[in-house]
């Protein structure tokens, strides 16, 4: 609990935390591999893909398959 905070992406887990009305320790899990579900958590994911937080595998066009 409250990983996040030791993080080093803390300040955008929080930032995405507040636009997306969830908990940055919610965030911190999408990023660190937890299943998405529902189309918020796939608009967390795609900003966290934006922010180069997590990355795509690079041999993979399947939107599901990231890397962290």
């Amino acid at each position: 609990m409250l990983k996040f905070l030791f993080s080093r992406h803390r300040s955008a887990y929080i930032r995405l935390a507040f636009k997306f009305n969830t908990t940055p320790e919610h965030v911190y899990k999408i990023a660190h591999g937890q299943s998405v579900h529902g189309q918020k958590d796939s608009d967390i994911m795609h900003e966290l893909l934006d922010l180069r937080i997590v990355h795509r595998h690079r041999h993979s066009q399947n939107p599901d398959d990231y890397e962290m």
